[in-house]
């Protein structure tokens, strides 16, 4: 058992509670797409989609965007590299039908991968995953979430100020959704540009 107010080894500070709640989630839906279907990829935007299908009450999941998926993604990549597995994350894949700009096959090749998540008995270790959810749920970095008219005002706030360029409509839709989780300016600013600088590594 991890010890209380400490993170799993090779975790940031900076991962959240929403981080860990929608890792154990994102987990779920490719546990049972490997099962539905296996040695098939599925598309993040429909990983997004069926995690929100399969939990239409729950805010912090119906919120969720895209452009944070890697962060929530890595805490999963993390579990199956520290324990040996295969690398669950491989199914999830960009609009090219292939992984992120970060993965690096752990079997020779992306199909092999694929096949090694298929054939693999992921039950043995529901124990474990929950345990390193809640380790890192207990040691994560608490975040208050806003309101939507809170964090419009916020960026507005910060739009006057100049700490906000001008922005077209959808990157603004996703800045008020990182502040409406909790997420400082500075911060949420960070995670669009790396969120865009991964889009843009993926489609090359």
């Amino acid at each position: 058992m991890q010890p209380k107010g400490r993170l799993p080894t090779g975790y940031a500070m900076k991962t959240t509670e929403t981080d860990a709640h929608l890792a154990r989630i994102y987990y779920d839906v490719l546990l049972d797409h490997a099962h539905l279907s296996p040695g098939a990829p599925i598309r993040y935007k429909e990983l997004l989609d069926r995690a929100k299908r399969a939990h239409p009450l729950d805010d912090t999941v119906q919120s969720a965007i895209p452009v944070s998926m890697g962060r929530r993604l890595d805490v999963i990549a993390r579990f199956v590299r520290t324990h040996g597995l295969p690398p669950l994350t491989c199914l999830a894949v960009n609009d090219q039908q292939y992984p992120g700009a970060g993965y690096t096959a752990a079997h020779g090749s992306w199909e092999k991968d694929m096949e090694a998540v298929a054939v693999n008995d992921w039950s043995g270790w529901k124990g474990q995953w929950h345990e390193h959810i809640e380790a890192i749920s207990r040691a994560a970095v608490p975040r208050k979430r806003r309101k939507e008219d809170a964090a419009r005002l916020l960026m507005h706030q910060a739009y006057v100020d100049g700490t906000v360029p001008k922005m077209d409509p959808g990157p603004r839709e996703q800045l008020v959704a990182l502040l409406m989780d909790g997420m400082g300016v500075d911060e949420a600013m960070a995670e669009l540009a790396e969120g865009s600088s991964s889009e843009r590594e993926k489609d090359r």
